[in-house]
């Protein structure tokens, strides 16, 4: 991924509305009022863009060769934006994020994901199996056993804590779930290199769900009110 200045993205408290709102008056599972908002527990960067010349290019040499050899058709916006999860005392726990984005052209060829930052994220979890073999006898109508054996197992496995969606396609998306070694906290940044058609005006909508569980699982989401324009010419 291209590396550019750090563009101090704007941040800015952002609350989810719940989808399904009718549970949001005495719809509890023990009879008590859930919330129809869920606000305080998320932070969203930006998004923030800007065309990426051919000096800029360069720190990726296989873009820069692709950019040059199709410069008539396409051109290419390096788009930045983050999302903090607040840390919170008490509360339903979160149990998914989503920051989902949706291009869209007025003409040309189709915007898409050509680059996306993290594509993967995992943390390495120690996972331990007992296993037990414990053979038993029935004698004149008692049971007898003839003992148990215990073996324990383990290994390591990957859990995904962040995950980049369609990559090439024009609704990338980083969904985020808890593992068993990390909840969901902390400042995460992403950024994206969006192929365009050159001199075309692209759209860029984005929208955060998340879920929470209290106890069951509800989701809320916001799609942000005004798109991102990523203009043709700085």
């Amino acid at each position: 991924m291209i590396e550019l200045t750090d563009p101090r993205l704007t941040t800015y408290d952002i609350v989810l509305s719940a989808d399904d709102p009718a549970r949001g008056t005495g719809q509890g599972p023990t009879g008590g009022e859930e919330p129809e908002a869920l606000a305080g527990r998320l932070r969203l960067g930006g998004p923030h863009s800007v065309r990426l010349t051919p000096d800029e290019l360069s720190a990726d040499p296989e873009l820069a060769r692709y950019a040059e050899e199709q410069a008539a058709l396409y051109e290419h916006h390096l788009v930045r934006l983050s999302l903090t999860f607040v840390p919170q005392a008490g509360g339903a726990r979160l149990k998914f994020a989503n920051v989902a984005l949706h291009l869209t052209s007025d003409w040309g060829p189709k915007p898409v994901a050509h680059s996306m930052d993290p594509i993967r994220l995992t943390d390495p979890v120690q996972i331990e199996r007992v296993r037990r073999l414990g053979p038993q006898l029935a004698l004149l109508g008692a049971d007898a056993s003839l003992g148990e054996l215990t073996r324990t197992v383990g290994y390591t496995t990957n859990q995904p804590l962040v995950q980049a969606l369609d990559l090439g396609g024009p609704t990338p998306a980083w969904d985020f779930r808890p593992t068993m070694a990390t909840q969901l906290t902390g400042t995460y940044p992403l950024s994206l290199v969006v192929r365009c058609g050159a001199g075309t005006d692209t759209e860029l909508r984005c929208t955060v769900t998340a879920g929470v569980e209290k106890p069951l699982l509800r989701r809320f989401s916001r799609e942000l009110p005004d798109p991102l324009r990523l203009k043709a010419f700085l």
